[in-house]
């Protein structure tokens, strides 16, 4: 999304500048309905052939495998307990003795060990250790460790480590291991906040600017690439790393202050801070401007920030400067990123443009009609998806990414897109391979040296390979990404179904719109059913497809999609609705003793009745929050047996506050139990 703002999410159009940020959370043809009942002759579900993985590898590219003992090779070792630190005082003692004659034999340092079940261990191994150790009479068999895969499910996902998540964007680019602080990432945005996740070595902020504003955007960024791996909240690609905070500014905390001449000061100062430090650094810039079609007095703006950044990152050895990797968001308009971004598409010049991924390993763009980056409040702007094209120089995790926030002045974590997420991720990989690459001199070497771990997985961007960065240049198998559009919800894998609670009731009478879309996908499997009842199918299918707008009759209907990529992965979504058949509750709200359709504008700092009054009802569930301008929302009241009419008076809106209410009622007198579900919102102004 384009950079978000104040109390509702909104799009900045302001001297040229745009952000790359969604907060969360290709149209498909319109076909006509399908006919119901099974085709004739139709084929049974093809399934794709198992693929050989990929084996592990940590930063040096080196294989991890997984070793097994001979049956008897450890019976001559004593078996009384042996404590190692690395796996517990609980293993067979031994099986650890004979481990560790094998690891000073073969000067090797295991990262598992294995006594319950197998008897062995896994290491990273050079190809000359995998030789020794299979010519060892002590060892049974040594193989590549590959990685567990489900069936329609992303290529990566979130886990959870401890008290810890270790975000699926950090595990596709290979990171989370400890910096040793040898390079210093600037980043330049609204300014980080004071995260109990996020290291900041200093501080500046540009004039007029504060130095931390009031969007944590600048904190969600720093929190991939850095975020400490201390078994709390998350964990960046580069854990700890050194981070310098470079505010050019945020309307919300001071007014005109996201300036291009705050950005140009920014990269000045950048430079002269990595001069002061006598080490090449890494510059991280997740907004974008226009820098095409601007009118005569602008194009100047556009000259200026191309020169600032190539003095940025060009070394200077009269002067001792060392240059900076320059990382750039590629921006949010599902449209040609030489338009918004950094475009000298040179391919060793130190500056890389970088599009965003979801976690299938596909670009990010509009499935449904819908756009890829959903915001996190309800009431922001969703943006069509990430730009494309000659001037991307790598792709990296952008649609749903967990990184740190804030909340007013409280530390937390949140889910949220954009290509602004993405540049942050190649940044810390560049910072990596400085710490940990004593060769590498120049930000055309570090450049070159990303650009040799970009990784395909078989998805196309715009017809072309789509090349995902990785610190270790692990490969990986792209899935399709599909989703289904139901009624006026968001695109999604799995949308919340129709006709169920928070969903409004469905009759026969009422129409909603039904489709599915996939990206990376060659041909699609359709079956829908009522109530468990197949009704209609359609194999070897198109990739999208559109049923339209059209009531349906009662009964719980279900639609199940599954795709196939060239490359043989295969994934899946569904979608379902309830069409009720009747004695649904009904629920009424009043403001002041007035009925209301859902929503209202009142005078702020005034006292107000509100109430509802549900019929046909046996119980209601009532949640009901609020938010103050630049804050989250929170629960004032939440009743999981409600009564069927309830009253709050009085009632005093603060200035510039949303209020809901949410009312969910059952009439478990019916079959079914069918439920019914309305809203109530109200701002003050």
């Amino acid at each position: 999304m384009t950079r978000a703002i104040g109390k509702r999410v909104c799009a900045i159009v302001a001297g040229g500048l745009f952000g790359a940020t969604a907060l969360a959370g290709g149209a498909g043809a319109q076909n006509g309905a399908a006919a119901p009942g099974l085709p004739a002759g139709a084929a049974a579900l093809r399934q794709a052939p198992p693929a050989l993985q990929a084996p592990i590898r940590n930063e040096a590219g080196t294989i991890r495998y997984i070793v097994l003992f001979a049956d008897t090779a450890a019976q001559r070792y004593s078996a009384k307990a042996l404590g190692d630190p690395r796996f517990g005082a609980d293993h067979d003692g031994k099986v650890m003795r004979l481990l560790h004659e094998v690891e000073a034999a073969h000067r090797l340092t295991a990262t598992h060990a294995y006594s319950h079940t197998l008897q062995g261990f896994a290491a990273y191994l050079t190809e000359q250790q995998v030789s020794a150790l299979r010519r060892d009479p002590r060892i049974k068999s040594v193989s590549p460790d590959i990685q567990a895969e489900a069936s329609a499910s992303a290529v990566w996902s979130d886990v959870q480590v401890g008290a810890s998540t270790l975000p699926w964007g950090v595990q596709a680019v290979g990171g989370s291991a400890a910096s040793s602080g040898a390079a210093t990432v600037y980043v330049i945005d609204s300014g980080i906040a004071n995260h109990v996740d996020v290291p900041v070595s200093a501080r500046w902020n540009a004039p007029g600017a504060c130095a931390i504003g009031k969007y944590p955007h600048a904190t969600f960024v720093a929190g991939i690439i850095a975020a400490k791996n201390d078994n709390a909240g998350v964990t960046g690609v580069n854990a700890g790393a050194k981070l310098v905070s470079l505010a050019y500014g945020d309307p919300t905390c001071a007014v005109g202050s996201n300036s291009f001449a705050n950005v140009i000061a920014a990269l000045d100062e950048a430079k002269r801070r990595i001069l002061a430090e006598g080490r090449m650094g890494v510059v991280n810039l997740s907004s974008n401007f226009q820098m095409v079609n601007l009118t005569p007095d602008r194009m100047p703006l556009v000259a200026a920030f191309q020169k600032s950044v190539r003095a940025l990152i060009t070394p200077d050895n009269a002067s001792g400067y060392r240059g900076a990797v320059f990382v750039q968001s590629a921006g949010n308009r599902y449209s040609d990123a030489c338009f918004y971004s950094f475009n000298d598409k040179l391919p060793s010049d130190g500056a890389l443009v970088v599009g965003a991924i979801d976690s299938n390993g596909q670009p990010a763009q509009p499935l449904n009609g819908s756009g890829a980056f959903a915001p996190l409040d309800p009431k922001g702007v969703t943006e069509m998806g990430s730009n494309f094209g000659a001037c991307v120089d790598a792709w990296a995790p952008g649609k749903n990414v967990r990184s740190t926030w804030m909340n007013s002045y409280a530390s937390t974590y949140v889910v949220s897109s954009g290509t602004s997420w993405a540049a942050p991720h190649v940044s810390a990989l560049a910072a990596r391979l400085i710490e940990t690459t004593p060769t590498l001199r120049t930000p055309g070497e570090v450049e070159n040296a990303i650009r040799a771990r970009l990784v395909s997985g078989g998805a196309l961007t715009q017809g072309i390979p789509l090349r995902v960065a990785s610190i270790a240049g692990a490969a990986h198998k792209a899935k399709p990404t599909v989703e289904f559009k139901l009624g006026g919800q968001r695109s999604s894998a799995t949308p919340p179904a129709l006709g169920v609670a928070p969903n409004p009731v469905l009759t026969t009478a009422t129409a909603f719109d039904l489709s599915y879309d996939a990206v990376g996908a060659q041909s699609c499997d359709m079956r829908a059913y009522v109530d468990g009842n197949l009704v209609e199918q359609k194999l070897a299918g198109p990739t999208s497809f559109n049923w339209g707008s059209a009531p349906r009759n009662p009964g719980l209907h279900r639609w199940d999609v599954d795709c196939r990529s060239a490359n043989g992965e295969s994934n899946s979504a569904s979608a379902s609705a309830r069409v009720a058949r009747g004695l649904e509750p009904v629920i009424a709200f009043s403001i002041n003793g007035v009925p209301n359709d859902g929503s209202a504008t009142l005078p702020a700092n005034t006292a107000v009745t509100v109430a509802y009054q549900a019929t046909n009802a046996t119980s209601c569930a009532v949640t009901a929050y609020s938010r103050l301008p630049v804050e989250f929302f929170t629960t004032w009241y939440e009743n999981k047996n409600a009564p069927t009419s309830l009253r709050w008076a009085p009632l005093k809106l603060g200035s510039g506050g949303e209020y809901y209410w949410n009312v969910v009622c059952v009439n478990r007198n019916a079959p079914g139990a069918p439920e019914t579900y309305m809203t109530l919102g109200i701002d003050a102004l």
